[in-house]
């Protein structure tokens, strides 16, 4: 339970940091803000890989692995987006994604 829980906490960190540096970067791309929320996003990214790291290490099946990889992957593409819906579309696909990961890890734990 410890390894899914930190993991959805990691991606949801992940998410915020994402949203802050996509604002970031749209307010003034060229500033320090800019470059220090871009150097965090890195780091929660970091955090977030290591977490899913761990699940694929004791995940007792490939659809649970699927699910946290998805959430991975939706969350990262999201600096890439082109505007504010769409920055705000793919949050909200990642945190439906991992929501859809957590449902899955409760009934691996039970």
């Amino acid at each position: 339970m410890t390894v899914y829980s930190d993991f959805a906490g990691a991606v949801t960190e992940f998410r915020r940091g994402q949203h802050d540096r996509w604002h970031r970067k749209n307010e003034d791309p060229d500033s320090t803000i800019s470059f220090d929320a871009r150097v965090e996003a890195y780091r929660l990214r970091g955090v977030a890989l290591h977490a899913l790291f761990r699940v694929q290490l004791i995940a007792s099946s490939p659809a649970l692995i699927h699910a946290a990889q998805h959430a991975y992957d939706l969350t990262h593409r999201m600096h890439k987006a082109a505007d504010r819906g769409e920055v705000g579309a793919f949050g909200t696909q990642a945190r439906e994604a991992l929501e859809h990961f957590v449902k899955l890890a409760a009934s691996d734990v039970r």
